[in-house]
């Protein structure tokens, strides 16, 4: 909302946004948000744009912000309490789960979108067994243990797709949302080919694909924490000739550009569910011996089935990350 209005046809451009044919964009995105935060779904965001307090800021800029997203630009004063105060805000808004989102301010810094993102994801079939200590596989380093659950006749959605190497399952949570697990059928870090094929188009029609069994389901225990600044990520996208110049026209006539672009997410994922797995297998014989085991580096998606909307992807190679938060 900041930039000019050839740097907006670029962003847009990029992020592929200039498909969906969309003139209300930010009220759409606004109303998106709102459903996903409800508490049901045990997914909590946060976004803020900090902004230093040197800059002669344009007021219809910090209202508009204001009025489509529900939260002003802060301003910056340039001394040590900043630090506090921004992630303070961050932690009070994800309910005390995502903390230090910034871990310094530069007194340079002029333009910092921040971002701050927590899924408590609750499976809809509960785990009876849960903490087993068991090996997770790696790629050229002998197995690490780590805590699994485990649970027979569990319901899911899978498939094999033999040109991607990998079988899929989708696990149902509750409120809507699912967690597809890509598991590669050699023990490798290069999960290159999944990723590359993970397309809108390919994401879209993915639970069409599978197929309704009951196995015996093995996960990590996963509690995941992670943050990076996206900066790097936006150049590759294509961005970097907006990013080196001065195009922020709608904050401020005074030339500034984006210092960084900070991300942060928590994902939790915990053994209870509302329902019991059923104590008798279904009829089909093959499904009585389909296992999913996920003990290998996996890819994995957390998707809103009813918006579609995607709310994290990511992988994990080192079984020590599944533990860290």
């Amino acid at each position: 909302m900041g930039a000019s209005e050839r740097a907006e046809k670029q962003i847009y451009r990029a992020l592929r946004y200039h498909t969906l044919q969309d003139s209300q964009l930010h009220d759409t995105l606004r109303d998106l948000l709102s459903s996903l935060r409800a508490s049901a779904k045990g997914f909590k965001s946060a976004d803020r744009i900090l902004l230093a307090r040197k800059l002669r800021l344009r007021l219809e800029y910090l209202n508009s912000v204001e009025k489509q997203y529900g939260v002003r630009p802060q301003t910056l004063a340039g001394g040590a309490r900043d630090l506090k105060t921004v992630n303070d805000w961050f932690k009070q808004q994800t309910g005390g789960k995502v903390e230090q989102v910034v871990t310094s301010l530069s007194r340079n810094t002029a333009v910092l979108p921040v971002g701050a993102a927590f899924l408590k994801g609750k499976w809809i079939t509960r785990f009876s067994k849960v903490n087993k200590m068991e090996n997770f596989q790696r790629d050229g380093e002998s197995p690490a243990l780590i805590p699994m659950m485990e649970q027979e006749n569990y319901p899911v959605k899978m498939g094999i797709d033999p040109d991607l190497g990998c079988t899929i399952a989708q696990v149902p949570m509750e409120d809507g949302i699912s967690m597809y697990f890509f598991l590669p059928d050699e023990v490798t870090r290069n999960l290159t080919l999944i990723e590359e094929a993970l397309t809108a188009e390919f994401v879209q029609d993915l639970s069409n694909t599978l197929h309704a069994v009951q196995v015996l389901l093995t996960l990590p225990v996963i509690k995941l924490s992670y943050s990076k600044d996206l900066l790097p990520s936006l150049s590759d996208l294509g961005l970097s000739e907006w990013l080196a110049e001065t195009e922020l026209v709608k904050i401020t006539n005074q030339p500034v550009k984006l210092n960084a672009v900070h991300h942060k997410v928590v994902m939790e994922t915990a053994p209870e569910g509302a329902e019991y797995a059923s104590t008798t297998p279904t009829v089909n014989s093959q499904s009585l011996a389909l296992t999913y085991r996920v003990d290998r580096p996996f890819l994995f998606l957390v998707r809103d089935e009813p918006s579609g909307a995607l709310l994290f992807i990511g992988k994990v190679l080192n079984p020590r990350d599944i533990g860290r938060v």
